[in-house]
């Protein structure tokens, strides 16, 4: 089986060769056939080596008659991969392939063979059945282009394995729609890139390939539609505006419904329904983009050097002149041998790179409930190994193997937790087109300025950043970031920022939103907070502090409401957010100059490093990551300050103490913070000493979460499994800060 999947590789990747125009070598692709002929001849798949032949046979005919069309090759392509996929599960292929024999080589189709290629499943009393096949795409955008009417809803069983068809299909598209997303607005920069259209061009292709095998009419109508504007760009005959880059975009969205559509009709065991979805206004609207951006000439190439600023008006004129005296010599080449040009700019304003390979790491695709259970049995690995560990101690002959066992526990549960980390980048990513909508709607000139989308992190917290990301580009954008006019009063760039970062910092991952706006006024933020009684008149607040108000729920100091934000909705959602993931927020601003959100957020959500402490008889622990030092102070640098409570100094620094005793509910060994340990922590930018009775070590713990009515206490994240087989409490540093600041 694998043979046969990397043959059918091998020959997407010549199939694909072909589709961009290069020079075919049928030899290759001949003999690639052959090899998918034999395998599938000792796998007794007789269909697949039905089709193989009759592909073989179009190759051939391709070879000695000169024919160009590829779509056949495409066709038979994508049933190959649903037959291996048939095959691959042992499933029945139930669908009708004989169009897509006639389309290769009508030859080798006989109507009388058609009860063996097509193997139907006895459909249920009622079931309408459909006869799906891989060229329906010709015969709904051949004559059917009747605008989507309403229909009385019918409810249309589905088979089992249709809804595995049709499920892997969903996954695919929307993977393939996450790229095109992240393609397009890449084009926008550079409209004339042929590497990133045929990068837009190949998940349209497949979507409609596949969704007219599959019978979904109007996702195939409308993602044919679209690639037909993408193949005009693709052959040059013009180039994709802002037009037409939003028709595609509209486009995205409205698959994205459709594919909604099907997920509704797989959860319900049905054949998906759309009448609800009418896609013909913006198909009428493609097809007239084609027509309209048809009709327009290229660009010369000496008016796009003009453009760029590349060469003036008075130039191109003497180049032009040249040209006239020396026929069938180009600008380019005159330009060059002139030196008023480089050989790069003259190469962009061609527009004639050749696509570049693209080279992809081999990957499977796996459930994430999977590598979910791959992670908690890691964790259980590392709980066995600690109490094997406690063992040793009792059985020094156990240590050596205890060790081995040790490194080999660390390694597996390194690869478990890396599985479950994914780039940043596509989330990154939606964020440019988020951008680019809210600057037109706001009519400001907005610039979004990535670094860092690369990082790495856990893929629960990539899916849960998303939200709260948009909410806080929507303020930055809406609130924060000024208006033309305002910007040149205050003498800066008509043009507004907004920079998105993403680092490692320690056992953290950090992300920053910051615009370069007006900034936070922190007394309107005092009296919205005063009027609403959330503080009084008189309360002495740091920056930190004001600016957190922002996150209380309903908080807003807009003057007026807009349907980009100002509703109060949204910043306390963040919070929320990022908490749950044991997350922090903070947020940096200066007058006049921007708001800067910085969100910390762990590495990964299983796992941590923690300093395991001892508070009477109870152990707790302590995330590393919040550590700054531990040490015992000497009783001269022991105080209290009116109005302030218990302080450590440290370094000339005055540290509040907290008695960890009085908010757990247990009875120290020690009464006095020279007596016993103190553990200084961060969290926010603020400082504490924990007063503690001893260090028993570091050591990574696995979190288990404390469910029930104990999920929500303040001050404890978690619970984790000791060496000893008992629990221990993991705490949560700035819930620790909030309970004291309350005794």
């Amino acid at each position: 089986m694998k043979r046969l999947k990397r043959s059918i590789d091998d020959l997407s990747s010549q199939v694909a060769s072909l589709c961009l125009g290069e020079a075919p070598d049928l030899d290759i692709m001949l003999n690639t056939l052959q090899e998918i002929d034999n395998i599938s001849s000792e796998l007794n798949a007789d269909t697949i080596t039905t089709v193989t032949r009759a592909y073989t046979s179009y190759v051939k005919t391709m070879a000695s008659q000169k024919i160009t069309n590829v779509t056949p090759l495409e066709q038979g392509l994508t049933l190959l991969n649903a037959l291996v996929r048939h095959l691959e599960k042992n499933i029945d292929f139930i669908f009708d392939i004989s169009d897509v024999l006639k389309i290769l080589d009508s030859s080798l189709f006989d109507p009388r063979e058609k009860q063996v290629t097509e193997k139907r499943a006895n459909p249920p009393s009622g079931e309408e059945t459909v006869n799906k096949s891989i060229n329906q795409e010709e015969k709904t955008l051949t004559g059917d282009n009747s605008p989507d009417l309403p229909k009385k809803t019918e409810h249309i069983p589905v088979s089992e394995e249709d809804l595995i068809i049709l499920g892997d299909f969903v996954a695919e598209a929307e993977d393939n729609l996450e790229t095109i997303e992240v393609e397009l607005i890449e084009l926008e920069q550079d409209p004339g890139n042929k590497e990133i259209i045929n990068n837009i061009f190949r998940p349209f292709h497949t979507i409609k390939g596949v969704s007219g095998f599959l019978d979904l009419k109007k996702i195939n109508r409308l993602s044919h539609s679209t690639e037909n504007l993408l193949d005009g760009a693709r052959n040059g005959d013009f180039l994709i505006n802002d037009t037409a880059a939003d028709a595609i975009l509209e486009s995205v969205d409205l698959l994205k419904k459709l594919l909604e559509k099907v997920h509704q009709g797989i959860a319900g065991k049905y054949k998906p329904v759309d009448d609800d979805i009418n896609i013909e206004p913006l198909r009428q609207k493609l097809q007239r983009l084609v027509s309209l951006l048809g009709e327009e000439s290229k660009e010369p190439v000496g008016q796009i050097l003009v453009r760029k600023g590349v060469i003036d008006d008075n130039i191109l004129d003497d180049a032009l002149a040249q040209q006239s005296k020396t026929p069938g010599k180009k600008i380019g080449e005159i330009l060059l041998e002139t030196e008023k040009a480089g050989s790069s700019d003259i190469a962009a304003a061609l527009m004639e790179q050749k696509p570049g390979r693209k080279y992809t790491s081999t990957q499977v695709k796996v459930n994430t409930s999977k590598l979910d259970d791959l992670v908690d049995y890691a964790g259980e690995l590392v709980i066995a190994q600690s109490m094997l560990k406690q063992q040793a101690y009792r059985e020094p002959s156990l240590s050596q193997s205890i060790n081995q066992l040790e490194q080999i526990v660390s390694n597996i549960q390194k690869i478990a937790m890396s599985m479950r980390m994914i780039p940043i980048h596509a989330t990154f990513m939606k964020m440019i087109r988020l951008v680019r909508d809210l600057s037109r709607k706001s009519k400001k000139n907005v610039v979004l300025t990535m670094s860092g989308e690369d990082t790495e992190i856990d893929r629960n917290v990539v899916d849960a950043l998303y939200e709260p990301m948009v909410h806080m580009i929507r303020n930055s954008i809406d609130h924060g970031i000024e208006s033309a006019e305002e910007r040149k009063i205050a003498q800066k760039p008509v043009q507004g920022n907004i920079f998105l970062r993403a680092y490692h910092k320690g056992g953290s991952i950090i992300i920053e939103i910051e615009d370069d706006g007006k900034g936070l006024d922190k007394d309107k933020i005092l009296a919205k907070a005063i009027s609403r009684n959330m503080i009084r008149q008189d309360t002495q607040m740091t920056d930190g502090q004001i600016y957190d108000l922002i996150l209380a729920p309903g908080f807003s100091t807009a003057a007026a409401i807009t349907d980009i934000s100002g509703r109060g909705v949204g910043m306390d959602v963040v919070k929320d957010a990022i908490e749950r993931f044991r997350g922090e927020l903070g947020i940096t601003s200066k007058p006049g100059q921007g708001t800067r959100f910085t969100i910390s957020l762990p590495l990964t959500l299983a796992i941590i490093d923690g300093m395991l402490v001892r508070i009477g008889k109870e152990k707790y622990v302590i995330p590393t990551v919040t550590i700054q030092r531990s040490f015992r102070p000497e009783e001269k640098d022991c105080f209290t300050v009116k109005g302030k409570g218990e302080m450590i100094r440290e370094r000339n620094e005055l540290i509040p103490l907290i008695r960890m005793k009085n908010l757990c509910d247990v009875d120290n060994d020690v009464t006095t913070p020279w007596e016993g340990l103190v553990v200084v922590v961060e969290a926010k930018e603020e400082k504490r000493c924990l007063l503690v009775d001893e260090l028993l070590g570091k050591d990574e713990y696995v979190i288990k979460s404390l469910g029930g009515h104990l999920e929500n206490i303040t001050g404890f994240s978690g619970g984790a499994i000791l060496g000893d087989g008992k629990v221990g409490l993991i705490l949560d540093i700035h819930g620790i800060f909030e309970l004291a600041s309350t005794m």
